[in-house]
């Protein structure tokens, strides 16, 4: 009869023991769950700030529309060749040099035969300064998308080679040159595409995006 309170005690010190372990899984499974949850919820933060991140860049990079290389008021005397044309806007179109008609690959400003500022019709690189004895002085303007604005005709020029360039600034004057000495002070402006020409008029006040 003495063994019996023994016995129990003994029984009672297994039941706590087990339910201390029980508790302390039940402790230590709670503080990894937790520990877990917090971890996914600062994996997702992370990745919705770096997404927004690369949205905010996304929005913030726009794209140029090309502008015309002269200031307001000042109009195109002659347009680019384009077969599709009415025969009059074809015949404003063509150049007639040593005695044979040529289409012309660009368009033509000027300004009752006075000076003017020629501007930059899109941001970019200068490609090439050169004093032509036929097309006067030129100067090419390149931009990362190997679009290409050339000005032709000018008297001097305000630019180097490897400048760069944005648009809106003026790069020079405008001239004569012999090749379209009947237009007497003007701009000649030529627009290309990887190397392929491209109707400036059609693309003016357009992303320079469309341009193909």
């Amino acid at each position: 009869m003495k063994k019996r309170p023994f016995k129990y005690k003994k029984a009672l010190g297994i039941t706590v023991a087990l339910a201390l372990f029980l508790g302390g899984i039940g402790i230590v499974q709670k503080i990894l769950d937790d520990h877990t949850q917090n971890f996914q919820e600062e994996s997702v933060a992370k990745v919705d700030e770096k997404k927004t991140t690369t949205d905010d860049k996304q929005e913030k990079k726009t794209v140029e529309k090309l502008k015309a290389p002269v200031k307001d008021g000042i109009g195109i005397v002659r347009y680019y060749y384009n077969k599709d044309d009415d025969s009059t806007k074809q015949d404003q179109s063509l150049i007639l040099f040593e005695g044979v008609y040529r289409p012309n690959q660009g368009i033509d400003y000027a300004n009752k035969n006075e000076s003017f500022d020629v501007l930059a019709a899109m941001s970019g690189t200068v490609t090439k300064k050169t004093n032509d004895p036929v097309l006067g002085l030129v100067i090419t303007i390149t931009n990362s998308d190997k679009i290409s604005t050339t000005y032709e005709s000018l008297a001097s020029a305000n630019v180097e080679m490897n400048q760069s360039v944005k648009q809106g600034d003026v790069i020079g004057k405008s001239g004569v040159n012999v090749y379209e000495a009947d237009l007497k002070n003007h701009l000649h402006f030529i627009l290309q595409k990887d190397g392929k020409l491209c109707n400036p008029e059609k693309y003016l006040d357009q992303s320079l995006n469309t341009i193909k």
